[in-house]
């Protein structure tokens, strides 16, 4: 078992190193538990930062080296592990000459901004659980304790979560990359997910290149564009619930190798895809000899 609390400034003052002994007594009487064994204890410092840039030059900053919050939320792993991903294909397509190094440019306005808003939501919400004030104490110890069984039983309300946990809800819609809308989806938005004949029009990702989705019937002149920029083009078979998701019958979407519309092509004709690829000097690793 864990238990973590907070230690006030008057304390700290008062004793050069906390140990056990001084919160012992306050937490017999708060839980009903009798601890025999005390196997770790320390006292840390809670910071919520974000670094000015995430570039400079031919340095990157991504993770706890780029931005760093309370545990809260348990946000600072997947956020890391964004970090890295994001950069990590831009890298890649940079390094293989499949791209032009402005590719590079996109790393940090994708995302300093989700750093900058997560930092401010977890610094509000460890302040929430840690204020001492009446308030506070109040509606974590009496209103929280009733209330998230019933948010939890909301079917709408488990999904918002989820999403906002695992961070499947992070977009990039003011990036340099992202282009067009049609519908809900736009340039920026992490592909929905939808069921096919055969699988989801998620298998596909797995190959971490740039790539083409039709949910319908392709177009002639995209079939074209694909074959000649060997561009890997999926063409899903139409089923009514993929409007629910968003999507639009015989619209092209461009998307990036870690699974986000780069373009949305509203006529799905590849004019749009062929420009886009084009100013970007970008080109599949699936042409590479």
């Amino acid at each position: 078992m864990r238990l973590v609390g907070t230690a006030s400034d008057e304390a700290l003052t008062r004793r050069d190193k906390l140990t056990w002994d001084d919160v012992n007594t306050a937490v017999m009487q708060w839980m009903p538990i009798e601890v025999a064994r005390v196997n770790w204890f320390s006292t840390y410092h809670v910071h919520h930062r974000v670094a000015d840039r995430f570039r400079t030059g031919r340095a990157f900053l991504l993770g706890d080296a780029a931005h760093i919050h309370s545990p809260v939320g348990g946000q600072g792993m997947n956020t890391g592990i964004g970090d890295a991903v994001n950069l990590a294909w831009k890298l890649a397509w940079v390094l293989k000459r499949r791209a032009d190094p402005s590719l590079l440019d996109s790393y940090e306005p994708e995302r300093i901004a989700f750093a900058r808003r997560l930092v401010r939501t977890t610094d509000q919400a460890f302040t929430a659980v840690t204020s001492s004030r009446p308030v506070a104490r109040f509606l974590r110890l009496d209103v929280v304790p009733g209330l998230l069984p019933l948010l939890f039983a909301s079917r709408p309300m488990r999904r918002v979560l989820y999403r906002t946990v695992s961070q499947t809800n992070v977009n990039y819609r003011g990036s340099p990359l992202s282009e067009g809308h049609l519908g809900s989806v736009r340039g920026g938005d992490r592909l929905p997910w939808v069921k096919t004949s055969n699988s989801d029009n998620y298998a596909s990702l797995t190959s971490l290149d740039w790539q083409v989705h039709v949910y319908g019937e392709a177009s002639e002149e995209l079939r074209r564009l694909s074959a000649a920029r060997s561009l890997k083009l999926q063409a899903f078979t139409w089923r009514a619930e993929m409007a629910h998701a968003g999507l639009r019958p015989r619209a092209a979407y461009l998307l990036r190798p870690d699974g986000y519309v780069a373009l949305v092509e509203t006529d799905g004709k590849g004019n749009q895809i062929a420009a886009y690829l084009h100013t970007r000097q970008i080109a599949p690793l699936s042409g590479l000899s």
